[in-house]
């Protein structure tokens, strides 16, 4: 007679079949999680590159804003300086005026060069010893041949000529310059309104000229005269004394 063996052995296939269907349900907040910070550390990036952006785009706003307050300062300064030079009247003023034209034969004069510019310059004196120049100039031809124009110069004592500026000619024939930093003075020689090119180093062609007077520089305020040195007392001014009831009545008796 055949006997058939069972297997009596035990199955986990619940067990089994449990875990494979419910495992990648577990991976799910895992994923889930490592996804957000992903986006988080992505995002964090992205603030982090945008506030630098903006960083820097406020630091070269702020430089610019610095450079256009150094700039106004300035051109302010500048303007506070053209006041005060243009409200003073300075230590002289001098004409500058053609020459003369010498007399021909028979005592008569030749004719006057035409033109007739001519101009007022007033020279003063800065804190540091230095001096200014301002130039009114009238009379001038608004358009001169070959290009040339208008120019002031100042002739010290010794060195060369130095250029006070370019006369812009308006309308009526009026022009202004004014120079700063100067020779002192007492250095000034003589001063020229010339016609020469544009960018000309020394003067050319001269209009109108004027001699400077000799001037003195300005002396500082003295101190005083008698100071104290350390550790002495200054000297007590002396006041006058009364007289004595005496004394007094003596110069009043009669023959004395």
């Amino acid at each position: 007679m055949d006997t058939t063996a069972t297997d009596t052995r035990p199955t986990f296939s619940r067990l089994t079949e449990g875990k494979t269907r419910h495992s990648w349900r577990a991976a799910v907040p895992v994923v889930i999680v490592l996804v957000a910070i992903v986006a988080l550390v992505g995002y964090l990036a992205s603030r982090l590159s945008t506030y630098s952006q903006r960083a820097d785009v406020a630091e070269r706003d702020a430089t610019q804003y610095r450079d256009q307050v150094a700039a106004i300062t300035k051109q302010v300064g500048d303007l506070q300086k053209d006041v005060t030079l243009a409200r003073s009247a300075g230590r002289t003023t001098v004409i500058l005026e053609a020459a003369q034209p010498a007399k021909g034969q028979g005592g008569k004069k030749k004719a006057a060069t035409p033109g007739g510019a001519w101009a007022a310059v007033a020279w003063g004196e800065l804190p540091n010893g230095k001096t200014w120049m301002r130039v009114n100039a009238y009379g001038l031809s608004p358009s001169l041949e070959g290009g040339k124009g208008y120019h002031v110069w100042m002739q010290p004592q010794s060195g060369d000529p130095v250029d006070i500026g370019v006369l812009e000619a308006d309308q009526n024939g009026s022009g202004f310059a004014i120079k700063l930093d100067l020779p002192p003075i007492d250095q000034g020689k003589s001063v020229m309104l010339t016609m020469d090119a544009q960018d000309a180093k020394r003067p050319g062609d001269v209009v109108a000229s004027a001699d400077l007077p000799k001037l003195k520089p300005t002396p500082t305020a003295a101190l005083p005269q008698a100071q104290a040195q350390p550790g002495e007392q200054a000297p007590a001014t002396q006041t006058p004394q009364a007289k004595s009831g005496g004394e007094t009545q003596q110069m009043h008796q009669p023959g004395k």
